[in-house]
């Protein structure tokens, strides 16, 4: 049955294949694609199996040919389905980091293959068709001009520099109208991609709250997983993401007041990431976390500080704003706490910590 419908769409391939073709033997670049594959489909099966995808076509579809993925979400909650293309998109990144083919690459010294993917949501056609069914395969086709801008959005991820994950305008709105997802993106750059002749603002993911990230993977890639992530950012040229993504688990594991032991070196790695992020601000706000809410490292005065220098860079962070008035108000400082929760409801009036605050501040006054 032919149907339009609204699909959130990734791409996601291997960045430089073509060169590593070139410099691999045959039975090497198989192998690698191979095991990319196999890494791909139990992420991805996995992973839509667990949130609670049907499937079959139903209310998804994907496909993997050669080294790029195509996946389509439409289960008909579009907030739904962005924020699982978000997390599909790091978790296949984060997979084939771990990968038994890059760890051999780590171990001698050289630069994993990274993977780039593109993510927007638009309307399609699905449909089955004829011929299809006439070979007795039921897997929808999905067209739709969609599906180009959304391929031409991940031609780009190259040029990224943090997650190197890019959006289109229709996944960034989105996620802008949804609290559940929890996520920064770049300033947009417009760009003008051939054969379309127009110009598609493209934003690149540069902080997720991604905390179920690694506990949701597959049992097997779990394995060794955090001493992987730990050895790949010890290694020269490393991925901004994971710094990211290792700092959020060890955030989880510290607030859960069972892993004090991590705090020190928590902050050792978000220093370590200051070097390597042109994006700083998510790294200020979590050494910021760890001063603020952890119990051996515990400074409130050193926190603030890591939290104004987030808000220097910029200076509208809620995050930011929301940690800093929570210390003034633990450190006694009501004036300066009742100021800066005043400052997050001029950017976002419906903050419901920020407005039952301020209320109390004021009746305290009076």
């Amino acid at each position: 049955m032919k149907e339009s419908i609204v699909a959130t769409i990734v791409f996601a391939d291997l960045m430089s294949s073509t060169e590593m073709a070139k410099n691999l033997t045959l039975q090497e670049y198989d192998e690698m694609i191979v095991n990319l594959q196999s890494t791909m489909y139990e992420v991805v099966s996995h992973h839509l199996s667990s949130y609670g995808y049907v499937g079959k076509g139903l209310d998804s579809y994907w496909s993997i040919a050669g080294d790029e993925l195509r996946i389509f979400l439409y289960s008909g909650a579009v907030h739904f389905d962005a924020r699982n293309a978000l997390l599909l998109s790091t978790k296949i990144k984060l997979a084939w980091l771990a990968s038994g083919f890059n760890e051999r690459v780590l171990e001698e010294g050289r630069l994993v293959s990274r993977i780039g993917a593109g993510i927007n949501c638009g309307k399609v056609i699905k449909d089955t068709r004829e011929w299809r069914a006439r070979m007795g395969e039921r897997q929808p086709n999905i067209e739709g001009y969609a599906i180009n801008v959304t391929k031409r959005i991940e031609s780009v991820s190259r040029e990224g520099n943090v997650y190197q994950i890019m959006v289109g305008d229709s996944l960034y709105r989105r996620c802008q109208e949804s609290n559940a997802i929890n996520v920064v993106f770049s300033k947009p750059r417009s760009l003008v991609f051939k054969g379309l002749g127009q110009k598609i603002p493209v934003y690149e993911l540069v902080s997720f709250v991604n905390f179920e990230i690694l506990p949701s993977m597959p049992a097997f890639l779990q394995n060794n997983l955090l001493d992987k992530m730990e050895y790949a950012v010890s290694q020269p040229n490393p991925e901004p993401w994971i710094f990211i993504t290792l700092l959020r688990h060890h955030a989880s594991l510290i607030a859960s007041g069972r892993h004090e032991y991590l705090e020190s070196h928590a902050i050792e790695l978000a220093q370590q990431a200051l070097e390597v992020l042109e994006y700083k601000t998510v790294i200020y706000n979590m050494l910021g976390w760890f001063c603020t809410y952890g119990q051996r490292v515990r400074n409130l005065e050193l926190a603030l500080h890591y939290f104004d220098q987030s808000l220097s860079l910029e200076p509208g962070n809620e995050a930011a704003l929301l940690h800093k008035a929570r210390i003034l108000d633990m450190m006694g400082q009501m004036d300066r706490a009742r100021h800066t929760y005043e400052e997050i409801l001029s950017q976002n009036q419906d903050h419901p910590e920020a407005r039952r605050k301020v209320v109390q501040y004021r009746v305290g006054q009076g």
